[in-house]
């Protein structure tokens, strides 16, 4: 079917780009994986954030936040044009854009800042203010998906989407924990991460995807990274970011080929 091909090319140019810039918008297919992108991109500013404050150098955090930083702006600038004449997309990128202001140039301390302290008052602000541009992402992607009456994996999509965006959040708040950042609400977000994490891998499981021994593979790679990142958290006082930064990404990668692989279902 002719949505089917769009969705895994667009996928494709999604996962090609990522490293490079934003991906092209075209259609809403394009959007919804541009915005699940996106969902995951800002929880990684916040991770890489806290990294260089924790003064921790592995590849390139610096080079990494600032790389991401452009690609929100071009995937906000993309959905601009791209829908321009939709009132609901154009008011959530808005409100979007408004909240991002002062968390861009609290994230750009990064870059001049040295002083320990004063990066532990901006991490703190931009922990607790970044959940504004996330929640506008995920509301035009709930809402795009609501308008795609002719795909019926949407549960199956969304849940991938949702496993590859939690892998981004647990990384970040257990290197807030490792920061030791005075935010009582770090444990409770990563409970609800936790928890999404979990219930996006149970809704995957019930599904006939998980028949396919490539997508099972997937799947319980994602499951097993889970289990460590719960593993490392509960481990106080000994911390070993590296790893689970690569575990996260290596989570973050699993989940994008499972989009794929729904998206190519035919």
């Amino acid at each position: 079917m002719k949505l089917f091909k769009q969705l895994g090319v667009a996928l494709v140019l999604v996962l090609n780009v990522t490293a490079m810039g934003a991906a092209e918008i075209k259609t809403d297919v394009d959007a919804i994986l541009a915005l699940g992108a996106e969902m995951s991109n800002v929880r990684g500013m916040l991770e890489d954030y806290t990294i260089i404050g924790a003064k921790i150098k592995f590849k390139h955090p610096d080079e990494r936040l600032k790389a991401s930083i452009a690609e929100y702006e071009e995937t906000m600038g993309n959905l601009k044009k791209q829908f321009k004449d939709d009132a609901t997309i154009q008011k959530s990128v808005n409100e979007s854009l408004t909240a991002w202001k002062p968390i861009k140039k609290a994230l750009e301390t990064a870059q001049t800042q040295t002083d320990t302290k004063k990066m532990k008052e901006q991490a703190l602000f931009i922990h607790g203010n970044i959940r504004s541009v996330i929640k506008e992402a995920a509301n035009m992607k709930a809402y795009l998906l609501g308008k795609a009456t002719n795909f019926k994996d949407i549960k199956e999509l969304n849940a991938a989407i949702e496993i590859a965006a939690s892998a981004r959040r647990l990384s970040a708040h257990y290197m807030m924990k490792m920061w030791n950042l005075d935010d009582p609400t770090i444990d409770k977000h990563w409970k609800k991460g936790v928890k999404i994490y979990t219930d996006s891998i149970a809704t995957l499981k019930k599904s006939p995807f998980y028949k396919d021994v490539a997508f099972k593979k997937l799947l319980d790679k994602t499951e097993s990274m889970l289990q460590y990142f719960t593993m490392a958290y509960d481990m106080d006082g000994t911390y070993m970011p590296s790893v689970v930064h690569d575990k996260a990404s290596t989570a973050f990668e699993a989940a994008n080929k499972m989009s794929k692989m729904i998206l190519a279902k035919k």
